[in-house]
């Protein structure tokens, strides 16, 4: 009997190892084909035909070129600093490191005439000369994007032994068409997504074994976040969270002043900067001010914005815009889904998110997610309140912990049908691409 036992054992672990081997190489060829397709969109998109581009390629420019970008305007609303000059700088940082590091010299900003002609709500006009320059920024987007699928395999991971559902995880990542046009283009959501992933990462260690250098690496990523775009502040509620993992007031105060602390260190000086040049740490009404002068409040140039009917914004159009805006957007936002087909994704991944029902899973570990998943589209309500352009791709700082969530849902399903939402994601990336990028007639 023992001898029988020994052998069904090892037989056992012999068909999980190879479980883990193929599901290892199907990550590989879910990367890569995310790659592919983000490669593909990058290329054969004109430069700057993607939602605020120029305005994020100018704050690049700025800082190449040895200053510091920031909000001003000399004429209304022509020659102004961008659009995007409001926003947090870790991520043109790093672009303009990357930029300095082959050797390209900084680029005069997108200017008119093209940006104002525009027909169908394409640009007239096309500059070979810019893509080829904006290539170059835009190909380490997609690396960022395949980094963030990488780390919602590694948060999944945290989440459940089976070899599969961290898999399934990912290319719900890969798959999401707006996920993937995001991560063909120069925006500092792509940063964002990353970051949030590594959150989820970080915060699913320190929930399996709390610990203080744990929530101290927490705060940090909550720092870099702040420093990437001040959108995802709402994401710092789960320092809160995390903090009553433990037990003792004495003890979850110690562990929520080092998460803040922690994030003070990466991210105090941005604040000090904003109080010194703005007047406030957050900056916000200096953003309101120019915002409504470049048209980024949604409303005509130069109007300031109200949100109105509070109860309408929060239970209406919140969440309208969510359904609209979460499963693909791309271009100047002219490109999108009808609701049917939004909504056919949406009860498909509310089918699996109603697995978790039936799962058991670590009581730490669902708060944990569903902290991270709150938190992240609350940053929608955040933005709203202060702008009619916000979309559901804010969120997406909690995009891995969604995803993780969804995975283990349909852990149950067989296997096949466990991909079903990364099967129609992929095939809505590849008929988006079809019909908005290689079949549109963009001009010359």
């Amino acid at each position: 009997m023992a001898a029988i036992r020994l052998a069904t054992e090892r037989q056992t672990e012999t068909t999980s190892e190879r479980a883990s081997s193929y599901a290892r190489l199907v990550l590989i060829g879910v990367i890569l084909v995310f790659v592919a397709l983000g490669t593909v969109i990058a290329i054969k998109t004109p430069a700057y035909e993607s939602a605020d581009e120029p305005g994020h390629v100018q704050n690049i420019e700025t800082l190449v070129s040895g200053h510091w970008y920031g909000m001003h305007c000399v004429s209304i609303p022509f020659k102004c600093s961008g659009d995007e000059a409001h926003q947090a700088p870790l991520y043109y940082l790093l672009l303009a490191g990357w930029q300095r590091l082959v050797g390209l010299p900084a680029q005069a900003p997108y200017v008119a005439p093209v940006t104002l002609e525009m027909k169908n709500g394409l640009f007239v006009t096309h500059s070979s000369a810019d893509l080829r320059f904006l290539l170059w920024l835009r190909l380490p987007n997609v690396l960022l994007g395949a980094c963030t699928v990488l780390f919602t395999y590694f948060a999944v991971r945290l989440v459940s032994s089976n070899p599969w559902t961290p898999v399934v995880g990912a290319s719900m990542v890969a798959f999401l068409p707006r996920f993937v046009f995001l991560s063909s283009f120069v925006t500092n959501d792509n940063l964002v997504d990353l970051l949030g992933a590594v959150l989820t990462v970080a915060s699913l260690r320190y929930a399996r074994a709390p610990n203080r250098w744990r929530m101290a690496a927490v705060g940090a990523v909550v720092g870099l976040l702040l420093i990437t775009k001040l959108s995802a502040l709402s994401i710092a509620l789960v320092l809160v969270v995390l903090a009553f993992m433990v037990t003792g007031w004495k003890r979850r105060a110690g562990y929520l002043g080092i998460g803040v602390l922690s994030t003070l260190v990466i991210s105090g000086w941005y604040f000090v900067q904003n109080t010194v040049r703005y007047g406030d740490p957050l900056a916000r009404r200096a953003s309101a001010g120019y915002l409504s002068l470049v048209g980024g409040l949604g409303t005509s140039f130069g109007k300031a914005y109200k949100a109105g009917n509070p109860l309408s914004l929060i239970f209406d159009r919140v969440p309208v815009r969510i359904l609209d805006s979460f499963w693909y957007q791309s271009g100047w936002n002219q490109f999108h889904w009808s609701w049917p087909v939004n909504l056919i994704f949406s009860l498909v991944l509310a089918g699996a998110l109603a697995g978790l029902f039936r799962h058991h899973i670590d009581r730490k570990t669902l708060v944990t997610l569903l902290a991270i998943t709150f938190a992240a589209f609350l940053s929608i309500w955040f933005v709203a309140f202060q702008t009619a352009t916000y979309q559901a791709r804010y969120a997406f700082v909690g995009l891995a912990a969604i995803a993780a969530l969804a995975a283990v849902g349909v852990e149950r399903w067989k296997l096949p049908t466990r991909f079903l939402l990364p099967v129609m994601g992929l095939c809505g990336t590849l008929v988006a691409i079809q019909q908005n990028v290689l079949a549109v007639h963009w001009g010359a």
